[in-house]
């Protein structure tokens, strides 16, 4: 897998795969709302608020050992603190957001072969 680190999540946080899939679902159901937040908060151009949203979608890929996705969500984050071009922010925006496609099929199919 390109983006799920399973060994991160296997020595992190649990071998379980039932507990990996009940963590995989709240990563699928939180994601959308948390990604709506940030396209407004960039629609808004509203720095803090780019800042906060950047962190909090931060936090569910690096619970998940997702380094690559990880980063650009803290340079984005890094960019809302120090009030960069909005521009820049949404082009670095525009990018971690062409990977969601690939993210999610690689936790479907994680779910799909682990699920009674």
């Amino acid at each position: 897998m390109q983006h799920l680190n399973l060994s991160f999540i296997i020595e992190n946080v649990s071998d379980d795969h039932e507990f990996i899939v009940m963590l995989l679902g709240v990563f699928k159901t939180n994601l959308e709302p948390d990604l709506n937040a940030l396209r407004v908060s960039l629609a808004n151009a509203n720095h803090d608020q780019i800042k906060k949203d950047a962190h909090k979608v931060k936090s569910s890929f690096r619970s998940l050992g997702m380094n690559e996705m990880t980063q650009t969500l803290q340079a984005i984050e890094d960019m809302g603190k120090d009030e960069k071009d909005i521009e820049s922010i949404r082009l670095q925006f525009r990018a971690f957001e062409q990977l969601i496609p690939a993210v999610l099929k690689e936790v479907d199919d994680y779910i799909n072969q682990h699920s009674d």
